[in-house]
């Protein structure tokens, strides 16, 4: 599901097994399936005060059902159980789908990282207080 949705830019399994092995022991991770098929993941780290926003994906043929906003109220839930004082994120400027559903969830624009996801790939960085 990684490459359809990202492309080259798309984690591996490797990679993902990589990140779960280095993860924090405050890490918490959600997938949602429909007919034993994967159609979405999400992740969140704490660490010093602030929860990390990993990642939330969802198949594209999924998208607009609110299953995105699920998971992320889900991570938010999980981050103030940790008595996390934020939530950061990043998006890719230009990722239309997401941004509204973070705005609308009460995350702000702090600054942007130029190259982030490669060359010319610039990232949103987002916070919402808790």
């Amino acid at each position: 599901m990684e490459k359809e949705i990202y492309g080259k830019a798309g984690w591996s399994a490797a990679q993902f097994k990589e990140e779960f092995a280095k993860a924090p022991k405050d890490a918490y991770y959600l997938a949602a399936e429909m007919n034993g098929k994967l159609i979405a993941y999400a992740g969140i780290f704490y660490v010093a005060d602030v929860a990390d926003v990993h990642t939330i994906t969802v198949a594209a043929e999924h998208r607009r059902k609110g299953i995105g906003r699920e998971l992320l109220k889900r991570l938010i839930d999980w981050a103030r159980t940790k008595k996390a004082e934020a939530i950061m994120l990043e998006v890719r400027v230009g990722n239309e789908e997401a941004l509204p559903l973070y705005t609308q969830n009460g995350f702000t624009e702090i600054s942007r990282r130029e190259n982030y996801y490669g060359p010319g790939l610039t990232a949103i960085i987002m916070r919402k207080e808790l």
